[in-house]
């Protein structure tokens, strides 16, 4: 008893955050813990398997399975014996799904079993494209937290053949979470009752465990399951209550206004506090020098956010920082797609008249205040039988990591159980390079470095040396979860990765397309990035940039470039996303004189020399 008092101790150390934070009552934790041991699966002796073939007056039920309860007593949601292990037959990451159904013998056929697809009159080939459309409604997830992005990323599970047929219900009996067994390294599901239940009651469980919601979106996330029409919701954005502009955020300080600001000193070297090792290494200019102490620096060039400004107005009122208050609003994508949309819509995107977006901002969705919007706005492309394709992207990560493309509705509505989404039309037809080295049309995209200046008056200014990202493999709709060919973040770590520099891509671009001059193209870039700043900057915070005479911001502007259609076909740029802390290190090793000109350009206001084009 004492060993396994030991053990059970160890187990709770280990797991009661995991078992707190899913709601699993402490009273079942002893069983939990002995069945685990003993891999003890003794659901059967409790509940069983039926599958009815129709109802009392012969018409099918459209319920393929159900799961009752088998026990003479029922269970009692208090008798600390009453938790089930149910297995897991797949686990996988998104991006892994169709290999594993092509490589995992028999694991295709239990699927779509599991999923009752007819296997008649159907090719291998279309056999996983079935699987991998109806999985959606049976997927579950967690998330294991890891040292990096890359290992924290969601993880997909489904789960055996009992547990993938318990029944949804609004008001359920039972639950059902994921629970990870540390000794195990291995996942299983935890079925328990949460109210009593007689022999012969039906086991349920609520398929989006989410929290109150109104009723059309409620829809919406119950649509995998129960499909309905809901092109009747207006699909048109709205702007959002103030509050969220700052869901989940530290609330930032602003200056007080009334307190002067003074200027950089011109009578001695200006001292510099960075903690980005790219600055360290490559800012040479002799006007600026280091310091490793932040209050006694002049320049304040920091890699995390940055939130009392209020504070440095009073303390340090010589003082410059590389952010604004409220920039968060360019670089978290939700809130960008706000900001993008309160442009002047005159110059709207003319292929789609039931959104009024601005023509340079991919269609976008926020699927946690949106989701209902988005879905009626899926449903009428497809009942007009156009491209809808999508990219969805968490709020706040990266260089590709957790983004998903796909075109099947179910698939997107199930991401927001992963965390926070948008979804954005994806660019179903961009402009394509053609590599000559491995002889293909790929996908780019252009990182553009952009400074905002000045709020009051509105002063921008864009480093003219852009870093242009290839995808490694040509470009067409299908096998949408290949990075190859979808992704040009690739290019960070792949063995393809071709680098060009800005002039050289100009050239060979402008050869490729001698009717479409880059020169052209960049016009409209430029007249993007100011737009995206007067929009951000006019309300005020925290839904707006505020203006503050101590703040300097610098950008990295990630866009493609996609074809319209119209009489006559062209180019328009496309805003993707507006990243925080861009990573230098590739404009660092291209033109080392690269930080010598941003500060140059942010902190001396030189505007001459300094490759920039100022905007304003």
């Amino acid at each position: 008893m004492t060993e396994l008092n030991g053990l059970s101790k160890s187990f709770v150390e280990q797991h009661k955050v995991q078992l707190e934070s899913s709601g699993v009552p402490p009273h079942f934790w002893p069983t939990i813990f002995k069945k685990l041991q003993g891999q003890i699966y003794d659901a059967g002796e409790y509940f069983q398997l039926i599958q009815p073939s129709s109802t009392d007056d012969g018409e099918d039920s459209g319920q393929s399975w159900w799961v009752v309860v088998f026990k003479e007593d029922g269970l009692k949601a208090r008798d600390p014996n009453n938790i089930f292990l149910i297995d897991h037959c797949w686990t996988y990451r998104a991006e892994e799904a169709r290999s594993y159904l092509v490589d995992v013998p028999g694991l295709l056929e239990r699927m779509m079993a599991l999923m009752d697809i007819p296997s008649d009159e159907n090719t291998r080939d279309e056999q996983i494209e079935k699987v991998l459309k109806e999985m959606w409604k049976f997927n579950m997830t967690y998330t294991l937290m890891g040292k990096t992005a890359e290992e924290s990323l969601p993880v997909w599970y489904i789960m055996d053949e009992f547990g993938s047929r318990i029944q949804h219900c609004g008001e359920p009996n039972f639950r059902v979470v994921p629970f990870y067994y540390t000794p195990h390294h291995c996942s299983y599901s935890l079925l328990f009752p949460i109210e009593d239940v007689e022999e012969g009651d039906e086991v349920t469980r609520n398929y989006v465990e989410a929290p109150t919601v109104d009723a059309v979106t409620r829809d919406a996330q119950m649509l995998p399951w129960y499909p309905l029409d809901l092109t009747h919701v207006d699909p048109e954005h709205t702007e959002p209550p103030e509050d969220t502009y700052m869901y989940g955020r530290i609330n930032e300080t602003l200056p007080d206004p009334y307190l002067e600001v003074k200027d950089l000193p011109t009578d001695r070297e200006i001292r510099v506090y960075a903690d980005y090792e790219y600055v360290c290494k490559y800012l040479t200019d002799p006007r600026f020098v280091f310091t490793d102490c932040q209050q006694d620096a002049d320049i304040l060039w920091l890699s995390e956010h940055f939130k009392d400004f209020r504070a440095l107005r009073q303390n340090n009122p010589q003082c410059r920082v590389n952010q604004y208050p409220c920039e968060h609003l360019l670089t978290v994508k939700d809130l960008l797609a706000i900001v993008c949309y309160r442009t002047d819509k005159q110059e709207h995107n003319q292929e789609d008249l039931e959104v009024k977006n601005p023509a340079w901002f991919p269609v976008t969705y926020c699927l946690k205040r949106e989701l209902a919007k988005f879905v009626s706005y899926f449903q009428r492309r497809e009942k007009r039988g156009e491209d809808n394709h999508w990219i969805v992207k968490p709020w706040n990560l990266a260089r590709g990591l957790d983004h998903t493309i796909t075109n099947n509705l179910n698939h997107i509505l199930r991401l927001p159980s992963t965390g926070p989404k948008i979804a954005q039309k994806y660019i179903s037809d961009p402009v394509l390079f053609y590599r000559d080295d491995i002889n293909a049309d790929v996908k780019f995209d252009l990182r553009y470095i952009v400074m905002l200046l000045s709020v009051k008056p509105l002063k921008v200014a864009v480093y003219k040396r852009f870093w242009i990202r290839f995808a490694n493999k040509p470009f067409d709709l299908s096998h949408l979860e290949n990075s190859d060919k979808h992704f040009t973040v690739n290019n960070y770590n792949d063995a393809y990765l071709l680098q060009m520099y800005c002039h050289d891509f100009v050239e060979k671009f402008n050869s490729q397309y001698p009717d479409d001059m880059w020169d052209t193209i960049e016009t409209k870039i430029y007249s993007m990035f100011f737009e995206v700043f007067k929009a951000a900057t006019s309300q005020e915070a925290p839904k707006g940039i505020p203006h503050n005479t101590q703040s300097k911001g610098c950008f990295g502007f990630d866009v493609m470039v996609k074809w319209t259609e119209g009489e006559k076909r062209s180019m328009e740029p496309q805003l993707l996303e507006i990243n925080f802390n861009s990573d230098c290190k590739r404009a660092c090793e291209y033109y080392p004189e690269f930080f010598n000109d941003v500060f140059s350009v942010m902190f001396l206001d030189e505007l001459e020399g300094h490759n920039v084009t100022v905007l304003q």
